[in-house]
């Protein structure tokens, strides 16, 4: 057994109960856990935590700010190769739907959208997440295309393969297309599911993968892509069955605009449709949730039900800001996350840290644009709230030992006064120096020392 020390960290954000910053702190964590947390006034003492002949290895904090990792709470891994579609810079959702669909299904046709290129592209993608201090993933692959015999490949568990070569912390998303053109979907029949086959699989998938104790590295949710194109029968199902199973999540998109427009010719609303069909429960968290009715968001607070704001896609797509103000006002468990790369082209949450910062500089009162102290919050304990995992997303004892530290001594950070509000503001690369998973340092001097970057990109441009 190692304990491991981080040690003279020139500024320490905790996130923890009492959001304390610290700075020459250190952190020292044992067998995946962290057991002490101290600073300058109040040092930590080895030789009271080190059992007898036990290994201590040392890292040096010095020139880094140090959070926890960051926990994207909605992501689709696998859209790593489908960046920048050409013709879909200005589309809007339903083309921009349509033509990610064809891509997927051309590629599923000649062998490169199978497990073996899933999980290329999923390596690829989990490498840029934790190379820029992402430690935990929340996952969901909706795209099952039928292959040749009417057999459909174990797309999610090549996913569950990749996080696991890189070391990443996994919520794996069984998504799912159920709506069929009758019903008033608008995806082609190749890749629509019959609802008995999603519930086998996602049976099959929590017997196989999900591990509901705490400090799990994969966790199994179940994650019908969304109201208009999954029946209410699909969400009912997936709540009968998480309901039965502890710690699997119910995860979906709700309120981007497709959505919002679907329940509105129906006479009701993305949230009556969830609650109807047993979705409104602790463990549930949506997506996105750009414009629901005002008076719904309290609601979700008293459901317990999280929301991922995902404000680059929101903004790419059109879809304007979503309420982040009110959701903190009304205590909703608020997380962040970038969405798949097809519509964000990137899975830089740092970056998008950025963007959010910015683009909600909106309206007369500056008292009420969200602070880089409140992202980051949402970026961390807030994303780990919503994908159900309380050890994360905070530096404290009785939390995992995820870390993720950037520099603060480079050409682009200098004259930071405040270190915190300039990782977030400032910084040619977003890239992280030092990034621990699961008490393991997963990058090391700015490298995945995990996998080979180079030989993984190539793997994945070679599917693409």
């Amino acid at each position: 057994m190692v304990l491991r020390v981080l040690d003279h960290i020139d500024h320490l954000v905790t996130f923890d109960a009492d959001d304390r910053e610290l700075t020459d702190a250190t952190v020292v964590w044992r067998d995946g856990w962290i057991v002490a947390v101290g600073d300058r006034a109040v040092p930590v003492d080895l030789d009271e935590i080190a059992s007898p002949g036990e290994q201590v290895e040392r890292l040096d904090g010095r020139g880094l700010i140090v959070t926890p990792g960051l926990v994207n709470a909605h992501q689709h891994i696998t859209q790593v190769g489908f960046r920048s579609l050409r013709g879909m810079e200005r589309a809007p959702i339903l083309p921009w739907l349509r033509r990610l669909t064809e891509t997927v299904l051309e590629r599923a046709e000649t062998g490169r959208f199978g497990p073996d290129a899933v999980r290329a592209l999923a390596v690829a993608g989990f490498a840029e997440s934790v190379a820029g201090g992402t430690t935990c993933v929340g996952e969901q692959q909706y795209h099952h295309p039928s292959l040749a015999g009417g057999g459909r490949e174990r797309l999610l568990d090549a996913i569950v393969d990749a996080a696991d070569s890189v070391g990443i912390r996994l919520n794996a998303g069984r998504g799912c297309l159920t709506r069929t053109a009758e019903q008033g979907a608008g995806a082609p029949p190749a890749v629509i599911e019959p609802l008995s086959s999603v519930i086998d699989d996602w049976e099959r998938l929590i017997e196989t993968h999900h591990d509901p104790a705490p400090g799990a590295m994969v966790r199994v949710d179940l994650a019908p892509c969304g109201v208009h194109t999954d029946t209410v029968e699909t969400f009912a199902a997936a709540a009968d069955l998480a309901a039965r199973h502890p710690g699997v999540g119910l995860h979906t998109h709700g309120y981007e605009q497709v959505d919002t427009d679907f329940a509105a010719e129906r006479g009701t609303t993305v949230w009556r449709m969830l609650c109807d069909a047993g979705w409104d429960r602790p463990g549930t968290w949506l997506a996105h949730m750009v414009d629901p009715p005002d008076d719904e968001i309290a609601a979700f607070a008293a459901a317990g039900v999280g929301v991922a704001h995902l404000v680059a896609p929101d903004l790419r797509m059109g879809w304007g800001l979503a309420p982040v103000r009110r959701y903190l006002e009304e205590g909703v468990t608020l997380g962040f996350g970038t969405t798949g790369s097809a519509s964000n082209d990137g899975a830089n949450l740092l970056g998008d840290l950025r963007v959010a910062a910015l683009a909600h500089r909106m309206g007369p009162d500056p008292e009420r644009w969200p602070t880089v102290r409140e992202l980051l919050a949402m970026a961390t304990r807030g994303s780990a709230g919503c994908l159900g995992r309380p050890d994360a997303g905070r530096v404290e004892v009785g939390a995992v030992a995820d870390l993720a530290a950037w520099s603060l001594h480079g050409v682009d950070r200098v004259g930071i006064d405040d270190p915190v509000v300039g990782l977030v503001l400032t910084g040619l690369s977003d890239r992280a120096e030092l990034v621990v998973v699961d008490g393991e340092p997963i990058v090391v001097d700015g490298t995945v020392a995990t996998v080979d970057e180079a030989e993984v990109a190539a793997a994945a441009r070679a599917v693409c």
